[in-house]
């Protein structure tokens, strides 16, 4: 099992920006990931890519908060306002991604990616949400590398 301050040391050596604010947050990414079925670094690399740890993230499509989810794909549905606070924002961002894989990426970690980013235009390997699922997968193994590196210093 991972842990929240792991976690949080592998972000400040990797140089996140707002690192210390993800620190911050690892308790509640670890949560939903154990929750929902994930591997936190997967949870971290979706936030570091979705709004750079930024809490009051909001994008021109209306997604909100650190995992820039739409309010009208949160069930039961939230505000923009509610997904602002960093916790509803992680949890929620995280039930999106797991309904993706489960049910358009039918268990596979990087079609449910590609869905939580571009929706159902991920039917051609080529698009702009097939290359967010390999960056997002790129990024969660540089975080479970430095996490190892970390555990074999003994830090």
């Amino acid at each position: 099992m991972i842990s929240a301050e792991l976690l949080c040391v592998a972000v400040l050596n990797l140089g996140m920006p707002n690192a210390e604010y993800a620190c911050e947050q690892m308790e509640h990414v670890v949560n939903a990931a154990e929750d929902l079925h994930f591997d936190p670094a997967i949870l971290v690399a979706l936030i570091h890519y979705e709004s750079r740890w930024t809490p009051s993230a909001i994008s021109r499509a209306g997604a909100c908060g650190l995992t820039q989810v739409l309010p009208q794909y949160t069930r039961p549905r939230k505000s923009c306002r509610q997904l602002l606070f960093a916790p509803v924002s992680i949890y929620e961002g995280t039930k999106a991604l797991r309904r993706w894989v489960d049910r358009f990426g039918r268990g596979r970690l990087t079609k449910g990616l590609c869905g939580y980013n571009a929706g159902y235009s991920c039917r051609s390997r080529g698009s702009r949400g097939w290359r967010y699922a390999r960056k997002i997968q790129n990024m969660a193994r540089r975080i479970n590398r430095e996490m190892r590196v970390i555990e074999e210093d003994g830090c």
